[in-house]
């Protein structure tokens, strides 16, 4: 198999996670980390033990070695540096929240035709072998027509404004941070169009917002329940619950490794089925590898995770954010 070779834009916490992944990803080769400040580059990459060249955003989208650009970033540069990236004619995978709005996504999505170039959202969740098979067993009729998507993500953190996870000009905000994974989760697994969607929350002093709590009713007859929050101890569970049975989530619902399949429950006794299925490394090679085998099979989006998808989510995103703000 032919090697891609990678750069990872960004040296803070999302690279800290991705950067040992690369090596364990087939047909893949980490060979810059970009930051605009390269000396903190080439410390981050020796302290991980890692050959790469520490390069500029600016000298990683000239290389020609370079074939895909990983944008790890926080979320107000992503539409930026996405846009460089692909008008320099470099294959570009960028962080979720894929921009700060559906305006910005639909934008780079034709940049990305253009300038006939692979573009996708780094939603690693839809590649978890444990999750691609809790997909296969819902639409498989495994728990019965599917009834109830639930999934939460949120813990109590100190609000500092100096923080990028918290900072209104940088992206900050529930929405953006952990909304963008319970939204996926309810709209991959519904797999139908939303027909009414509620949002409450509350705001930080600076404008982001603190929780982001949705409900979303589909076409099929499947309600979700979407609850993220950067001030209160939410857990990070998930479920899906059908009219015969349904699977729980161990552990955090994105990345889980994990389930516990319950029922049917018709009177009669049936053991929890307890499915485990490991992921590579800390989880993100099987999205590199699926960004690798589309982009040399001459795909412009992946099939699993589609750029409308993406879209729709910013778009969910946005109609919460508007939601909170003018109730």
């Amino acid at each position: 198999m032919t090697n891609l070779k990678w750069a990872m834009v960004g040296t803070g916490f999302m690279s800290t996670l991705i950067l040992k992944d690369f090596a364990l990803a087939a047909g893949t080769e980490l060979v810059a980390l970009v930051s605009r400040d390269v000396a903190k580059a080439d410390a981050r990459l020796a302290a991980e033990g890692i050959a790469a060249k520490a390069l500029t955003f600016e000298q990683a989208i000239a290389d020609p070695e370079i074939d895909v650009i990983y944008i790890g970033t926080p979320h107000a540069s992503h539409f930026g540096l996405a846009k460089q990236a692909l008008e320099a004619g470099k294959n570009v995978l960028v962080e979720k929240a894929f921009t700060m709005d559906a305006a910005e996504a639909r934008e780079l999505a034709a940049i990305a035709k253009q300038h006939n170039r692979f573009l996708m959202e780094a939603m690693w969740t839809k590649f978890q072998p444990m999750l691609i098979e809790v997909k296969r067993l819902v639409e498989s009729g495994r728990i019965g027509k599917l009834k109830l998507v639930e999934s939460s993500f949120g813990m109590n953190l100190p609000f500092d404004d100096s923080q990028r996870l918290f900072n209104f000009e940088q992206g900050g905000g529930s929405a953006l941070d952990q909304g963008v994974y319970t939204a996926t989760w309810a709209h991959w697994f519904a797999d139908s169009k939303i027909t009414k969607q509620i949002t409450h929350g509350e705001l930080f002093t600076n404008g982001s917002d603190a929780s982001v709590h949705t409900t979303f009713e589909y076409e099929n007859g499947t309600f979700g329940i979407a609850l993220t929050s950067l001030v209160a101890t939410l857990g990070f569970g998930g479920r899906l619950v059908g009219d015969t049975g349904s699977i729980e989530i161990v552990g955090q619902f994105w990345n889980t490794e994990e389930i516990n399949i319950n029922g049917p429950f018709d009177g009669q006794d049936h053991p929890v089925e307890n499915i485990k299925m490991p992921h590579k490394g800390a989880g993100y090679v099987h999205m590199i590898e699926a960004v690798n085998e589309a982009i040399l099979a001459g795909n412009l989006e992946s099939e699993q995770h589609p750029l409308s998808f993406t879209i729709e989510i910013m778009e969910i995103l946005d109609e919460a954010r508007r939601q909170i703000n003018e109730p």
